[in-house]
């Protein structure tokens, strides 16, 4: 029986798939299995998988049926103790899952680890995100509401408990069924664990980037039903939504939807100036000292 079940949904992406396989070929723990779930691919991945693959457990869904369903499909399928998620299009170290599984071993209450990672744009320039919060949040469920620490779930590692636990994902949400899962993980009491390394390459710009109006308004919609089950403390909520407001404006800005992005912006000052001001003060102050060193090629990167 496989300690680790390493779980892949994907769609019409081939290409990246094979590079995301090879990563795990890579891997210097080999007490896994891999779970392919192709979503319903018109590309012939199935097929691919079945003639260059055999070893991969390969669940097939006829009709897509989104992120959240995949995933759900493939920790159903899964054996492990343990279930790593990797996206199609993301990369991982080749110590990867050997330090996840230490992680677990030095923290046997931990239900989730993660590690850091980096990010690669289309042109490969490489950069890290800082995952430092910028408050001392008191509450994790406020911290993962306004910055949500975990960008991807290529990052994370569980144990299968924590699934027959707190359910599967919520396959209602397009993409951010798995801030849903973690808040809901926080609130059966669940800890985590994090190794700073930056252990996986995280491609950009990912689908969030790219659809970032739908991405707000699911998250938007989310955040009202989680206030109003009384999920975030109400003077922490004016909090939230400056915060994610912000990320927002910056997401659209860079994308050049001007109207969107400075629509964000204003409706962040407005819901809290105090927050809207001191976000952008210290994200200001953290990227002034920030030179060159810190993009680094995704080649040189590759090497070390």
């Amino acid at each position: 029986m496989p300690l680790v079940s390493v779980v892949i949904p994907t769609r019409d992406r081939r290409g990246a798939l094979e590079r995301a396989l090879a990563s795990i070929e890579a891997q210097r723990f080999r007490n896994f299995e891999v779970v392919v779930v192709d979503d319903g691919s018109v590309d012939d991945t199935a097929a691919w998988l079945r003639l260059n693959r055999p070893s991969v457990s390969l669940v097939e869904i006829q009709q897509p049926g989104g992120a959240a369903a995949a995933r759900n499909r493939g920790v159903a399928r899964a054996r492990g103790e343990l279930i790593a998620f990797l996206d199609d299009d993301d990369f991982w170290h080749p110590s990867y899952l050997e330090a996840q599984v230490a992680q677990f071993e030095a923290h046997p209450k931990a239900d989730l680890c993660t590690t850091g990672h980096i990010e690669v744009d289309a042109a490969r320039r490489v950069s890290r995100p800082d995952l430092r919060p910028l408050y001392p949040y008191p509450e994790a469920v406020v911290h993962f509401l306004a910055e949500c620490p975990i960008h991807t779930l290529s990052v994370v590692a569980c144990r299968r408990a924590a699934f027959d636990r707190i359910g599967p994902f919520d396959e209602s949400l397009s993409i951010v069924h798995d801030l849903d899962w973690y808040l809901r993980l926080i609130a059966s009491g669940g800890q985590m664990a994090h190794c700073a390394a930056a252990l996986v390459e995280r491609s950009m710009p990912g689908g969030l980037v790219s659809r970032h109006r739908h991405w707000f308004t699911e998250e938007r919609a989310f955040h009202r039903r989680f206030f109003a089950a009384g999920g975030c403390p109400k003077g922490r909520q004016r909090r939230v939504r400056s915060s994610r407001a912000l990320l927002f404006a910056r997401t659209a800005l860079a994308k050049k939807d001007f109207v969107f992005g400075l629509s964000r912006l204003a409706e962040a000052f407005f819901v809290s100036p105090l927050d809207a001001g001191y976000i952008s003060a210290r994200r200001l102050a953290r990227r002034w000292p920030r030179n060159a060193n810190t993009m680094l090629t995704a080649e040189v990167l590759e090497e070390r």
